[in-house]
């Protein structure tokens, strides 16, 4: 009987170490997710002072130039994501290559 407490207190150990790895990940991932935030929403302020600086900040060029910037930021993301996107895919089929 003591041999099967001790598997079960070895059986403990690897899942709470399961856990802290799993929950370390977790507290990176949102901290990187928030650090990614603030650096947004810094790019953010300068492209649109960029943008005024272009376009103007009075009547209708303002809006244009807003539509523009809004335009030009979504296509960034969608390529930078894509491409983000493909990388990690690349990854995992070279993981389970080497699995």
């Amino acid at each position: 009987m003591s041999e099967e407490k001790s598997k079960e207190k070895e059986l403990t150990k690897k899942e709470e170490e399961t856990l802290h790895v799993f929950f370390v990940e977790k507290v990176v991932t949102l901290m990187t997710g928030a650090m990614g935030l603030v650096a947004a929403l810094a790019w953010n302020d300068a492209i649109r002072k960029l943008f005024e600086r272009v376009f103007g900040t009075q009547g209708a060029g303002d809006i244009t130039a807003m539509f523009i910037y809004a335009g030009v930021v979504t296509a960034a993301v969608v390529i930078v994501t894509y491409r983000l996107t493909r990388i990690v895919e690349k990854m995992k089929k070279k993981k389970d290559k080497k699995i």
